[in-house]
């Protein structure tokens, strides 16, 4: 497989490998601006969504505080990041999805709105400035989406509570 060309060698330092290694179900990285966190977590979920589950339809997504927010962050890095050949049909610039070829899903979602995570199982995601979430987003709408899959969750942002 080939990777795009948005697929620029990265220099992790101690930290950020110990982060991108961690086989920890949930991880809370509070760093700060141009630290690096959101670009390992946008190759992450890449890699995540291409690996796939032992569920035929994986499912993963990429959270900030708000949509448009997410959008901004996240979509147009994550389209450039999935390979050529290994996306179903063009990515749903409506719906913020990339689809795989092996059935997994990517989506970007707003947490301005947290229930949006809610009604289907997740197998794996990132809360991207999560400090700056609705206070519930994590314990009422997100965890509980990842409980029946057992899926994995990294939190940028680390609330001081």
């Amino acid at each position: 497989m080939d990777l795009p060309a948005r697929w620029t060698p990265l220099r992790p330092h101690r930290t950020q490998r110990a982060f991108w290694t961690s086989t920890a179900r949930f991880n809370t990285v509070p760093a700060g601006r141009r630290s690096g966190k959101t670009e390992f977590a946008k190759r992450k979920l890449v890699k995540a969504a291409l690996r796939g589950t032992r569920f035929a339809e994986a499912r993963f997504f990429a959270a900030a505080p708000t949509r448009d927010q997410a959008k901004r962050i996240f979509w147009d890095d994550l389209k450039a990041l999935s390979p050529n050949g290994l996306t179903l049909g063009r990515p749903g610039e409506s719906e913020l999805v990339i689809r795989y070829v092996n059935g997994s899903e990517l989506w970007v979602i707003g947490m301005d709105r947290p229930e949006r995570i809610e009604g289907q199982p997740w197998d794996g995601g990132v809360l991207d400035e999560y400090a700056n979430m609705r206070k519930e987003a994590w314990p009422k709408h997100v965890r509980p989406a990842l409980s029946d899959r057992n899926g994995w969750c990294d939190l940028y942002g680390l609330r001081n509570e």
